[in-house]
């Protein structure tokens, strides 16, 4: 999010024109347009969720190698990772688990049925137009998965920004990255193609290692996102759009230092999508794509295939919003999606479908929001699982507004829990339950002419947690071993202060075992970012600031990760109006941390970059 002295936002080109027909609050110029809190444009003031978004002009200052330098800086997220870039990555939204946040690209599932998470790690920041992250459950719009929140990725295109540019950038660690892409419209046609390539020796990921262990792990990304769009004379429009990130990853094997273990992966994402103005208070939209994620793994002594995944979900989803009256949307919709595994690995079941309903309320009347939301959702491999929400919010005058819901969420077992191949030390277990939550949520919000906050005070109970653990036979299953019980406090602010635009949240979570009331391993409890930007003429100034407190990776909570704080500085300067220079350093102070148990993080490091834009 950034204030700015005008307010203006770059979504608002692609979401004003269906805005005022399909919500209940129409948005002005002025205002931030987010579509992930209901499925429908909104005023970001008026979504009664807890929203945090990430420009494009956001992600340019910023110059993020990755989505996890993006998702570091944004409140309540936590970041588990096996050491240096495109490393294996967990993703800990408000204290929920890995796996509890549902991730988009362009309104589709990005996540593998096998691990029953998304590789988000892959995604390059330079294919992005903007990102939208919704805290709190929101399974009755999106099903499974939602239990902690929703990211939504949205890809660059003609609709939003037009142009060309060429960004060049090397810096540590023998990092080199170029990036080229070109966005426009022609008459009623809009296009966008877009490409990148990323390469680094990365660090020594193990912390204590030996043999082969000790080399760097490298990693090598190539990125492509292409799109078109036409937009017909009755205010239709049809789409296609297609992302595609193909990856080596180096890492260390922490059984055999006689390995030099890699990966090489694909991540592709494919939808068309069609949206039609039946009448002046109906409109339909029809998405049909697929996503699909490979993995190759091989021991770079021998050449050996060591194992090899592909999960593809073929996915649609129907959806009509239709206007009542003025500031009532009613919202209907059919989601389906069918999961397909083949690999080395011998599954019992490969393939499971997903039938789900979904239907959403919105109303505003005066000084009250109001959103009623409930889904069904009919899965192949456990049933049918419904989910419901409210949320109300109050205006106590002009300026302060009082919000609260109510929500669940849920998470259908992976096709590695229910269905990974029996074997000496380890099997699936086809017997699981989904894990489900309730969510409940309580903020105060104040909205000025240069700044904003919110506060928030939040619970969220899950139950039939899945972890993997040995039974009487001594083979290692997940069973639905606990409950969950998190509660915490959020407080986020954005201002434009003395030239500054300030962006910072911070929270508090403790999220408990219900039955021994220890912390859940990976969490921690404290969390604060800031980011302040300046424009200086042609200069551009920033910093970023990233704090947290100790992290246990025990169940018995005795041993623990360090918390600690992180600077980091970013200076841009505008040679001529085409051609722009950035450098950036991350960990200024080198400071020395770990995301994960035994592996490292880089220390001191920086970029710089040269762009230029036609």
């Amino acid at each position: 999010m950034r204030i700015t002295p005008n307010n203006g936002r770059p979504l608002l080109a692609l979401a004003i024109g269906t805005c005022t027909a399909l919500s209940p609050h129409a948005a002005t110029i002025d205002e931030e347009v987010v579509v992930t809190a209901t499925r429908t444009p909104i005023a970001l003031a008026d979504a009664l969720s807890s929203v945090t978004t990430v420009s494009r002009d956001d992600l340019d200052s910023r110059q993020p190698l990755d989505l996890v330098d993006v998702f570091s800086q944004i409140p309540s997220l936590d970041i588990s990772r096996s050491g240096g870039p495109g490393s294996a990555t967990s993703l800990y939204t408000r204290g929920t688990a890995s796996g509890h946040t549902l991730i988009l690209v362009d309104g589709q599932r990005v996540s593998s049925a096998t691990l029953g998470s998304a590789s988000f790690q892959f995604l390059n920041p330079d294919q992005i137009e903007r990102i939208e992250v919704v805290r709190g459950a929101q399974s009755s719009l999106y099903g499974s998965e939602a239990i902690g929140g929703v990211i939504q990725v949205f890809t660059r295109d003609g609709s939003v920004s037009e142009g060309s540019y060429v960004t060049t950038a090397s810096g540590s660690n023998s990092l080199g990255k170029v990036a080229a892409g070109s966005s426009g419209s022609a008459g009623k046609w809009r296009y966008g193609i877009h490409g990148s390539y990323l390469e680094t020796d990365g660090i020594d990921n193990l912390a204590v290692d030996s043999g082969f262990n000790r080399d760097r792990d490298g990693y090598r990304n190539r990125s492509l996102n292409a799109s078109i769009g036409y937009r017909f004379d009755n205010g239709g429009d049809l789409a296609l759009r297609m992302l595609e990130s193909d990856n080596r990853n180096e890492y260390d094997s922490a059984f055999n230092p006689d390995e030099r273990p890699y990966s090489d992966s694909r991540l592709q994402n494919i939808n068309l999508r069609g949206r039609l103005p039946v009448t002046a208070y109906w409109t339909s939209e029809l998405s049909i794509g697929r996503a699909s994620d490979d993995s190759n793994n091989f021991d770079g002594t021998t050449g050996l295939n060591t194992g090899s995944f592909r999960t593809e979900r073929q996915q649609l989803y129907w959806q009509n919003d239709v206007t009542l009256a003025e500031g009532q949307l009613l919202t209907l919709g059919y989601d389906y999606y069918d999961d397909r595994v083949k690999a080395r690995t011998h599954y019992q079941e490969t393939e499971r479908d997903n039938h789900a309903l979904f239907g959403q309320y919105q109303a505003s009347w005066a000084r009250i929001d109001l959103v009623l939301g409930l889904r069904e959702d009919d899965n192949e491999a456990f049933g049918r699982h419904t989910t419901g929400n409210v949320a109300l919010g109050v205006s106590i005058d002009d300026r302060h507004k009082i919000v609260a819901s109510w929500s669940e969420g849920f998470k259908a077992p992976s096709f590695n829990d229910l269905y990974w191949p029996a074997g000496p030390f380890s099997a699936g277990n086809p017997g699981l339950k989904p894990e489900q939550s309730e969510n409940a949520e309580l903020g105060l919000r104040g909205d000025y002419d240069r700044w904003r906050w919110s506060l928030s005070y939040f619970e969220n109970d899950v139950q039939n947690l899945i972890d993997w653990a040995p039974g009487p036979d001594f083979v290692w299953r997940p069973y639905n071993v606990s409950d969950a019980e998190i509660t915490g406090a959020e407080l986020i602010v954005g201002a434009y202060l003395a030239g500054w635009n300030v962006d910072a949240g911070y929270s508090y979570v403790e999220p408990r075992d219900a039955d021994t009331d220890r912390l859940l391993i990976k969490r921690s409890r404290s969390n604060m970012t800031i980011n302040a930007d300046r424009d200086l003429g042609n200069w551009r100034l920033g910093f970023s600031v990233k704090s947290q407190d100790k992290r246990y990776t025990d169940t018995a909570n005795t041993d623990a990760l360090g918390g600690y704080t992180t600077l980091g500085m970013r200076l841009g300067y505008r040679i001529t109006r085409a051609l722009e220079t950035n450098l950036k350093v991350d960990n200024l102070t080198d400071r020395e941390y770990r995301l994960n148990r035994g592996y490292n993080q880089d220390g001191r490091q920086w970029q710089l970059s040269l762009t230029y834009r036609l």
